[in-house]
């Protein structure tokens, strides 16, 4: 990690120069600097609620997501998606960072907002 950081340090003036040539070292800074968001989606896939949440989480780029979809009583041997359950009957989405997961949200703002940094 500190190796890293000092090799992004050293290129920053290059970056600032040359963006478009340094698009992967741009995302692992981006990685570096604020870690992974995984999202475990409990709901049927072929519901349309589902599928609208998974076009938000899916809709802009963001290489720093990890997704795990799981129908409401499968249990899949994913750790993200251990102990998620649908509430009410509705799609469910779990966003974490850092091994720390934000309260379970079933309409679009409320996960627009928890993608938000």
């Amino acid at each position: 990690s500190d190796l890293a950081e000092k090799a992004i340090g050293q290129l920053q003036h290059s970056f600032a120069k040359y963006p478009t040539a340094f698009g992967q070292w741009l995302t692992a800074h981006e990685l570096a600097a604020y870690g992974v968001t995984e999202i475990a989606l409990i709901g049927d896939p072929s519901a349309a609620m589902t599928q609208t949440m998974l076009q938000v989480i899916q809709g802009a780029y963001a290489p720093d997501r990890v997704v795990a979809l799981q129908r409401p009583g499968e249990h899949l041997p994913i750790e993200l998606l251990q102990g998620r359950e649908a509430i009410d009957g509705k799609p469910t989405a779990y966003v974490c960072r850092n091994f720390t997961c934000q309260m379970p949200v079933t309409d679009i703002p409320a996960l627009e907002t928890q993608l938000k940094r």
